[in-house]
């Protein structure tokens, strides 16, 4: 992430009127990589959040509210023995470094004073949070570096606190690559005057209405697929991206188990699928055992004990029933054996080719039913869809019902549907997840409403509720865009999506969730949108 040197400067001239001069009431570690301390000062609290995680160094004001496990951590126990108390006196951010150190006014046990530093090093994958005492001496770190980590800097309890070597003097360091590239980009050299000339500020870059990165200015670089928004600070803006990026992970990590089945179930399938098929395959001489067994009976009266071919008029043939045909035979057999054995197969044959249809026809439903799940999955959004789609595969046999632990807990509500209003006022409704989807269409929707889906594709049932009216084209399409966006095609391009009254929208006998056939629709060509 590009938490860049400049960043942290301009993140230090915004924390230094909140901070310094505040006192640390409290000391938590709620995650393993976070630390939050509880400010008082100035008239109000705050509480300044300091992360050491490798994917995401921080140090901003936070007001989300964290859960503190029920032991805290031995590091968290010896910031709370030095810092609690503590007055901040300072924000130093040493020359071209992704740090900031934040000076502190403490006491020793007899009263006298002794300044410690709390050193928030934002080194990407090196970062760190070390305690230093009045000496410059390291009272401990969040993660300890030995010679056999990093032979050029050591971090333990004891050593002299050393800055991390300083880059070469010339360029402007500490950039991050997305900086250096939109510098390059706009034909400047990577300087302090480029950037002085641009106008700065915090800046979240999101591609289709999600975070994708964060700068300090503008970037040009990928053109109109990207949109940047500028927010009034840089703790609103980090918290902004890194809580959503938190939250997707979050999500991932949770759907992960569930997406396992899905693509074991998947993989089942297909290899049943492809093996009914072969089998399929071996039914289509059929009609061949039953021509061989007719043209057996009809010439029993030539045959003789003991032959193994029977050579005749195939009266089959349309175009030549005079053309001769070899029929094998088991010379072990009579030729009324020999005829029955061919009937057999036949039967035999004719009854396995419609059995395995049918298994095909079951194995493909399933097929696309799983598949269906799997697009659900990439596109939840929250704790609660991951619930809705885990009911959806216990309902369909994929999954066991979670045994209640202790007391029996009331199951929670289904997730509504997702909404959206049209810039011309109409209402659009869109299905989170299959059983959502039979719902919205099949219960409150109005007969005369639209209803939207990608074409051929798996996706999200949509509504545009009509009102016993006509909606403008332009309102139908933002819709479609909606259709498209919450579907396979949602990486796409422009997607075909077919409208139709929900009147024209049946759900064949025993079909598995979500799986619908509709008739009278027309077809538009859409960008793919998760937002109006």
């Amino acid at each position: 992430m590009p938490l860049d040197a400049f960043i942290v400067g301009e993140l230090k001239k915004e924390l230094e009127p909140r901070i310094v001069g505040c006192k640390i009431d409290r000391v938590r570690q709620p995650e393993r990589d976070v630390i939050l301390l509880s400010l008082r000062g100035h008239g109000r609290s705050d509480t300044l959040l300091l992360s050491f995680a490798s994917g995401s160094p921080r140090v901003c004001l936070t007001d989300a509210a964290f859960e503190n496990p029920p032991q805290p951590p031995m590091f968290c126990m010896l910031l709370r023995k030095h810092l609690v108390g503590a007055r901040i006196t300072g924000l130093e951010q040493p020359d071209r470094e992704r740090m900031l150190l934040i000076r502190l006014e403490t006491y020793d046990e007899l009263g006298t004073e002794a300044p410690k530093t709390l050193a928030a090093e934002m080194l990407g994958r090196n970062a760190n949070l070390v305690l230093v005492g009045s000496d410059g001496r390291i009272l401990d770190a969040a993660r300890r570096v030995d010679a056999e980590m990093s032979p050029l800097r050591q971090l333990l309890p004891g050593l002299i606190y050393r800055l991390p070597p300083q880059p070469e003097a010339g360029r402007l360091s500490g950039l991050s690559p997305l900086t250096r590239r939109e510098l390059a980009f706009r034909g400047l050299p990577e300087t302090a005057a480029s950037l002085a000339d641009l106008p700065t500020g915090p800046t979240l870059l999101l591609e289709n209405g999600a975070p994708k990165d964060f700068a300090a200015l503008d970037i040009l670089q990928y053109g109109p697929g990207v949109e940047c928004v500028r927010y009034g600070g840089w703790s609103e803006l980090l918290e902004a991206f890194y809580t959503e990026r938190e939250r997707v992970e979050h999500l991932r990590s949770r759907s992960k188990s569930m997406a396992k089945l899905v693509r074991g179930a998947v993989a089942r399938t297909e290899r049943k699928l492809s093996a009914r098929i072969g089998e399929l395959g071996a039914t289509e001489d059929r009609e061949l055992m039953k021509r061989r067994g007719d043209l057996i009976t009809a010439n029993i009266w030539r045959m003789t004990p003991g032959m193994t071919e029977l050579v005749t008029e195939d009266f089959y043939d349309p175009d030549d029933p005079t053309r001769t045909v070899a029929v094998p035979l088991d010379a072990r057999k009579s030729p009324q054996q020999n005829a029955a054995a061919y009937y057999k197969q036949y039967t035999k044959k004719k009854a396995a080719r419609e059995h395995l249809t049918s298994l095909i026809e079951e194995n493909t439903e399933e097929l696309a039913y799983l598949n269906s799940i799997a697009e659900e999955l990439s596109r939840a959004q929250s704790q609660g869809d991951l619930t809705d789609i885990r009911e959806e595969l216990v309902r369909a046999g994929y999954l066991r019902p979670e045994k209640p632990k202790g007391k029996k807990v009331k199951s929670p509500k289904p997730m509504p549907p997702l909404r959206f209003t049209t810039s011309g006022g109409y209402e659009v409704l869109v299905g989170r997840n299959n059983l959502q989807n039979d719902e919205l269409t099949f219960k409150l929707a109005r007969r005369t409403d639209l209803w939207l889906h990608v074409q051929k594709l798996h996706g999200a049932h949509v509504i545009l509720v009509c009102r016993d009216t006509e909606p403008p084209e332009a309102d139908v399409y933002e819709a479609a865009c909606l259709a498209a966006g919450y579907s396979e095609a949602a990486q796409s391009g422009r997607t075909a999506v077919d409208v139709t009254q929900v009147r024209s929208v049946k759900k064949p006998r025993g079909a598995r969730p979500g799986r619908v056939i509709y008739t009278d629709q027309r077809t538009i060509f859409a960008e793919p949108k998760q937002t109006i």
